[in-house]
């Protein structure tokens, strides 16, 4: 296989990244801090709100460990992890890989009208604040933000179907930028002599329901933006050495967003009392910033909306790709698995495109559908862990690449009965959080029923097979190393973990 390309049936994408360009990517995560953490502090406290975000920023990092070791068996699988689960189950049920891709790409695609939503909320905040009309579209009153949230959306999608490379220079421009407020609230207990210790408060068990509820439906949604570092392996394709760039980028970004998750609201936090940051929990950030160093709240806002700028590049990147893949594999209709000369999956990212043009217009509120989009992604988590458990059972002696320690196997046992808890608790306690609720789960629903509907489309009309339960599991072997074909034959040398 030529170095420069990864083929997958008749498409191929450049080998291009290395592992610092996956790490890149994987900046975009700590930008959507700036989004969820300032709820989660102003209804629970500084303390109680770091400690759950922390728990789950570690709960991320030990998963991407274990899809480290995936992405290195299937170095030539398009969409990440969703892709990964489709390995690990189809010999059981051929269905959970149409609903592990659709939940995957809906999370990602539903969240790309909240980021542009919320970067018109900041420009308008900030240098348009009078500017306060609204239209109605029938269904949904929208203003500035939402024409502003228009632009940037198309903006994203511009960027990426005119190759990975213009996308990846804006990656790299953005992720310095958000990089500027990571540090300086970081290093706002050093710095600042406005930090106060007197500001963090621990409010878990104070409301109505149990502390253990809470936590759960705190955990819920916070996995929304911080499981994302896993946004890696949809790459990997892409990686000119895709076992040690994969490997490097996943880990290393499972160690940065612990860090950053855990000092940014340490930080922040310490600025601001609790009922000042429940008031204001997306624009509170501004005035903390004029707080550490006079004068900085313009620039730290134009530093947020370039981190959300890079989070709309990487999700319409991310997005596509699944979805591209999710078609290579037979998992959805045809017509998703095509490149643009540009060798990148245009069409799938054009219907990300339409599908947040209709939530911002339409909609309105994007928040509407996160709590479906945070129940398919958890759900393809979940099945990407026990994915990784039944390929460890079904072929042992496969070629990996990294291997894992036996001990992995019971810690991603673990992991699953954690995720299944946080996705059970946090959709049938979705009030506590006020991110949704019934409607919401049938969303969510009817989104996981539409993949099993193109499935059987796919199969039955376009490739005029019968629909199966379960299909042939062959040894996976490595697209692009050798690996042996006969019994007995040494397999490469794995990296022991």
């Amino acid at each position: 296989m030529s170095e420069q390309q990864s083929t997958v049936g008749d498409q191929a994408y450049e080998r291009s990244l290395r592992w610092w360009d996956g790490f890149t990517i994987s900046l975009s995560i700590p930008a959507a801090l700036f989004i969820i953490i300032g709820y989660s502090l102003g209804a629970l406290g500084a303390l109680t709100a770091i400690a759950l975000v922390v728990a789950v920023a570690i709960l991320a990092c030990l998963q991407n460990f274990i899809y480290s070791e995936m992405a290195a068996m299937f170095g030539d699988k398009v969409g990440g992890i969703a892709l990964y689960a489709n390995q690990g189950w189809r010999s059981r049920n051929a269905f959970v890989g149409p609903l592990a891709t659709f939940g995957y790409w809906f999370s990602w695609s539903s969240s790309l009208a909240i980021y542009g939503l919320q970067i018109g909320t900041l420009m308008q905040a900030e240098w348009f604040s009078d500017q306060t009309w609204t239209i109605s579209t029938g269904t949904a009153e929208i203003g500035l933000p939402h024409l502003i949230a228009l632009v940037v959306l198309l903006m994203g999608w511009g960027l990426n179907v005119l190759g990975m490379r213009p996308a990846m220079g804006i990656m790299y421009v953005t992720g310095v930028l958000i990089l500027i407020p990571i540090v300086l609230f970081a290093l706002a207990p050093l710095i600042s002599d406005s930090w106060s210790a007197e500001n963090l408060a621990w409010s878990l068990g104070a409301g109505d329901n149990p502390a253990w509820q809470t936590s759960l439906a705190w955990m819920f949604v916070m996995a929304w933006s911080v499981y994302g570092i896993e946004s890696v392996a949809s790459f990997v394709p892409e990686f000119k050495n895709p076992i040690k760039d994969s490997k490097i980028a996943l880990r290393l970004a499972g160690f940065f967003v612990i860090g950053v998750y855990f000092l940014v609201p340490l930080g922040v936090s310490g600025l601001a009392t609790q009922e000042e940051i429940s008031a204001n929990p997306v624009t509170f950030y501004i005035q903390a910033a004029e707080q550490v160093l006079p004068g900085s709240g313009p620039w730290v806002t134009i530093c947020l909306i370039a981190g959300l700028m890079l989070m709309m590049v990487m999700t319409t990147a991310a997005g596509g790709r699944v979805l591209h893949g999710s078609a290579l594999e037979g998992l959805t209709i045809r017509q998703l698995g095509e490149l643009n000369r540009r060798k990148v999956p245009a069409r799938a990212m054009s219907l990300d495109l339409l599908v947040n043009v209709v939530l911002i217009i339409f909609v309105g509120e994007a928040l509407a559908v996160v709590v479906a989009g945070i129940m398919g992604y958890l759900i393809c988590h979940i099945l990407s862990l026990t994915g990784f458990i039944q390929l460890r059972r079904d072929h042992p002696d496969a070629p990996r690449p990294i291997r894992l320690g036996k001990q992995w196997v019971k810690i991603a046992a673990l992991l699953a009965i954690i995720d299944s808890f946080i996705l059970v608790v946090g959709l049938f306690s979705a009030g506590i959080t006020g991110y949704g609720g019934v409607r919401e789960i049938i969303i969510g629903v009817l989104v996981l029923s539409l993949s099993l509907v193109l499935y059987a489309y796919r199969q039955l009309r376009q490739e005029r097979q019968p629909l199966r339960l379960r299909h042939p599991n062959p040894r996976p072997d490595i697209v692009g190393y050798d690996v042996p074909e006969a019994p007995g034959t040494a397999e490469p040398a794995a990296i022991q973990q």
